[in-house]
């Protein structure tokens, strides 16, 4: 055999080698994304004190009384936060029966901005409280009214209603 011809018969070999090697060790793939969603926790617990539905509207005069109507717990993971809101359905009134009306102030001490007393507390809700990341904690709510012996007589009461919200 000659040189030429050895060479391409090497050639022809080398080539089918190749071809062979490179379509078994061509590879194919797919990505799988692996992940999950953490739940959003925002819970709001409201445990009302036995005053809270008891207040003492006696006819014995005094101001500034102040009672803890409710304690609450706020539980949440959300990041950016969480705000209390509080509506009055009777715009922080305590009504009877004729229409007669005690005001009253709430105070919220506890988690986030607390301490400070609103005076009248809107129909459309007023911010309590409020956090700039997660927490669980507990805080109380109080309320401060005047007693006076002109109070006519019957049942006063007003409605709180407690919305937490994920900033």
């Amino acid at each position: 055999m000659n040189f030429k011809a050895n060479l391409l018969k090497k050639s022809i070999i080398v080539l089918v080698l190749l071809l062979v090697a490179g379509t078994s060790f061509a590879a194919s793939g797919e990505t799988i994304v692996i992940g999950g969603a953490v739940p959003l926790i925002l819970d709001l617990t409201v445990d009302p004190n036995d005053l809270a539905d008891n207040l003492d509207l006696s006819s014995v005069s005094a101001t500034g009384q102040t009672f803890e109507i409710a304690d609450i717990d706020i539980s949440t993971n959300n990041a950016v936060g969480w705000e209390l809101w509080i509506v009055s359905e009777n715009g922080s009134t305590l009504n009877n029966a004729d229409g007669q009306t005690i005001a009253y102030t709430l105070e919220y001490t506890g988690l986030g901005t607390s301490g400070t007393p609103v005076a009248t507390n809107s129909t459309t809700g007023v911010k309590y409280g409020e956090a700039a990341a997660d927490t669980s904690d507990s805080a109380t709510l109080e309320i401060t009214y005047d007693q006076d012996a002109t109070y006519n007589a019957g049942y006063y009461s007003d409605q709180l209603s407690l919305l937490l919200r994920a900033k």
